[in-house]
């Protein structure tokens, strides 16, 4: 009896032990509202399996999408995602206690794609986005990303943000309709009117699907390339045209 209530103790412990680190780094953060075509999920030490609208998501959980491909996730702080085609981004880290009023927030990793992010009901200082050139501070805001061959680009739709290069610079956005352009040697543009849609080079298929990210900005519309001069202010075509240079 009493080997039998050890091994029963020794199995119980296992299965905690077994289950806290899964509770503790890949808890339920929210759900896919929308999924289009070819959209995959891989948890922590597991293979990718299709993402479909109304699968939960979760915390250290990598979502890709494939060509013509897109997603939007929404969290349970109202944090949406809307992932476009050929990307890639990590749920790293997510706090959210609605009966607390510090202490959460949101973190996400984008390796390759085009991203929108929109902060939800959180403190705004609490959300960050990781890039492979430069972490984004988002401060209550709308904002876009695109990043393909090393370069990446910024696009505050709304409130502000703040852009961290790995030297330790910091360049903020306050203006709705202004942008970034960070190159793969580690320099920037200086902020910019960004006159373009999500219709670029970078995709195929306008991004993002789920509505026009310039809708409160018409006199945006026209220029449908990244690498259309028309996207860009003079400044960018000319020598110079780089923070520091």
């Amino acid at each position: 009896m009493r080997q039998t209530m050890f091994a029963l103790s020794a199995l119980c412990a296992a299965v905690v032990a077994f289950q806290a680190p899964a509770s503790a780094q890949e808890a339920r953060i929210g759900a896919a509202s929308a999924v289009r075509n070819q959209v995959m999920a891989a948890r922590t030490g597991a293979q990718q399996a299709p993402l479909a609208t109304g699968n939960a998501v979760y915390q250290n959980q990598t979502i890709s999408t494939g060509a013509n491909s897109v997603a939007q996730l929404l969290f349970t702080d109202q944090t949406t995602l809307s992932i476009g085609q050929r990307s890639e981004v990590t749920l790293d880290r997510y706090v959210y206690d609605p009966s607390r009023a510090s202490g959460g927030g949101a973190t996400v990793s984008m390796a390759r794609g085009a991203m929108r992010f929109v902060s939800g009901t959180q403190d705004p200082r609490n959300y960050q986005v990781r890039t492979p050139v430069a972490t984004i501070g988002v401060r209550g805001t709308i904002v876009d990303l695109l990043i393909h061959n090393g370069r990446m680009f910024g696009i505050l739709d709304e409130g502000r943000c703040i852009f961290t290069l790995p030297n330790g610079e910091t360049i903020e956005l306050d203006r709705p309709g202004t942008a970034i352009e960070f190159y793969s040697d580690g320099t920037t543009s200086h902020p910019f009117t960004w006159r373009g849609r999500y219709e670029t080079s970078f995709s195929t298929a306008t991004f993002p699907l789920f509505g026009n990210p310039f809708a409160d900005f018409p006199w945006f519309e026209g220029a449908t390339d990244a690498d259309d001069p028309t996207n860009r202010t003079d400044d960018l075509n000319t020598g110079g045209n780089r923070s520091g240079q």
